[in-house]
């Protein structure tokens, strides 16, 4: 699909991970872990727990699309919307290669944060920790959901559209379109693009919306967090905001909010 290929390199950089306890450990616990299992520290990897846009660095640094609830930039209080333009000391303003200059800086602070971000044009510090994965794969059954946007008959009559989902948790999901993605329970982040019916739509407001994905692609995407329970699937829309059609909405890519449009059973081995 249009526009796809260019997302996976966009949103790389900075996985996001779910916020419930039991999917996420401490860096403390997690380096002692890896270091009992004979398992090299520099193996354990360290988040940020947020969606960055590492397509180009701006002056300000790099814009963050998505917090995880809960995450290490939740917990430090960095927001959506906000340009991060320093972590660890590494510069991320005008860098040429931004995601790997982030992950760097992830990696070789051990776990601690120093975040230098920018705000309504103010410049923020934040310090704390950073979220920790175990680098051992779980064992054992792990209780799960689904999430899809192919599922079901979309309500168009309620204002609700086809949609597709583009990441999951700051991973791409498969170019080819899948009909459901099985996710362990908890919180997730979803960036979700929108497929309205033309039909919905003026001439001159389809032209305002090719023009905003065209000269700021990022923003045609959107983040949306599911708390999944188990043995559920959660159907996935696009719903049309009719009262955000002027200009400056559709500039603001405000037009439209993803949305789970239906939650069935579905039993999940």
């Amino acid at each position: 699909m249009p526009f796809r290929t260019l997302l996976a390199g966009t949103l790389l950089g900075a996985w996001l991970f779910a916020a419930h306890a039991s999917a996420r450990q401490t860096v403390e616990s997690v380096a002692a872990g890896a270091l009992q299992a004979g398992i090299a520290p520099a193996q354990v990897r360290y988040e940020l727990g947020a969606v960055v846009d590492v397509r180009r660095a701006s002056a300000n640094g790099v814009s963050i699309l998505a917090i995880t609830p809960g995450g290490a930039a939740d917990r430090l209080g960095l927001q959506a919307g906000d340009q991060l333009r320093a972590i660890n000391g590494r510069r991320l303003d005008n860098t040429p290669r931004p995601s790997s200059t982030l992950e760097n800086a992830l990696q070789e602070g051990d776990g601690a944060l120093r975040v230098e971000a920018v705000r309504n044009g103010k410049t923020l510090a934040f310090s704390g920790r950073a979220d920790a994965v175990d680098p051992a794969p779980r064992k054992g059954a792990q209780a799960c959901g689904y999430v899809s946007t192919l599922a079901g008959v979309v309500p168009r009559s309620k204002g609700v559209f086809e949609a597709e989902i583009t990441q999951i948790d700051g991973r791409s999901t498969p170019l080819q379109p899948t009909n459901r993605h099985r996710v362990d329970t908890g919180k997730h982040v979803l960036v979700v693009r929108e497929f309205i019916d033309p039909a919905r739509l003026s001439s001159a407001q389809l032209q305002q919306i090719a023009k905003m994905k065209k000269f700021a692609l990022a923003r045609a995407y959107k983040p949306l967090v599911i708390d999944v329970e188990p043995g559920i699937g959660y159907r996935i829309g696009a719903r049309l905001l009719k009262d955000k059609l002027d200009t400056q909405s559709i500039r603001d890519n405000a037009y439209w909010e993803p949305v789970v449009w239906e939650k069935v059973p579905q039993a999940c081995p």
